[in-house]
């Protein structure tokens, strides 16, 4: 078995707390109103009345940086670089191809899983913190053809005001991006985390609306505890650990 199957043991938790802003209206949906009472055709996701970032849209929007970006990668000798589709289930991680020794690894399924591997990094749900805001917007369908409006067909959604705040929560297993590495293939695992989080802190689109500049989101703070067994726990200042890199 390849050595990228090592989440049976223990050898780094690394915990991340931190806090995330809207700087541009953020809209994830729920999916049509149900009710008749409702004010709006399309309400925002919430959880006990509070707006939500789900771990799986943060995850979704995270793997797909991760994928574009080892696609822009070139492998060097002995070791090649694979982006694996999700619907692929026969392809396995990583593995060493036993006629050339080429080592073939799939760094985004090795950081997010994929069908033989548990994922190293968990995103929670972002729920939001403080004060905030939900406005209403009513907007219309545009005909294809004609380029104007659609008649008849008005319809609202919901929107967080910018400047909220949401709870971020993430764990990262066995993969120490905070000091390094050994193994080649967890330093570029390494090097694409701290891509990730370079490219949160600096901000990322999600939710719907990208296009029209929705869901432009950043890290403003977070700290960062190492766990190692056997060794001293440590807390850093994640944002000040980025600027390092």
């Amino acid at each position: 078995m390849s050595d990228c199957y090592d989440l049976d043991k223990i050898n780094s938790i690394i915990k991340i707390e931190g806090v995330l802003t809207n700087e541009t209206p953020l809209r994830i949906g729920s999916g049509k109103a149900q009710l008749f009472t409702a004010t709006t055709d399309n309400p925002i996701l919430t959880i006990e009345d509070k707006p939500v970032i789900p771990g799986s849209s943060l995850k979704g929007a995270l793997r797909s940086l991760a994928e574009a970006y080892m696609k822009s990668q070139q492998s060097e000798g002995k070791i090649k670089y694979v982006v694996h589709d999700i619907t692929d289930h026969e392809s396995p991680s990583c593995k060493k191809d036993e006629k050339t020794g080429e080592e073939i690894y799939c760094i985004p399924c090795i950081l997010f899983g994929f069908h033989d591997i548990s994922a190293r990094v968990y995103i929670m749900d972002a729920i939001v913190e403080d004060d905030f805001s939900i406005s209403q917007r009513t907007m219309v369908t545009i005909n294809r053809v004609f380029g104007g409006q659609q008649p008849g067909h008005l319809y609202t959604l919901d929107f967080v005001n910018p400047n909220a705040k949401f709870k971020l929560n993430m764990i990262v297993y066995n993969l120490d991006f905070i000091n390094s590495e050994n193994e080649e293939w967890k330093k570029k695992a390494v090097e694409v985390m701290r891509f990730l989080l370079k490219s949160l802190k600096d901000g990322i689109f999600i939710g719907g609306r990208k296009s029209v500049g929705y869901g432009y989101v950043r890290l403003i703070q977070a700290n960062a505890t190492l766990i190692k067994p056997g060794k001293e726990t440590k807390t850093y200042d994640l944002m000040e650990v980025i600027k390092s890199w």
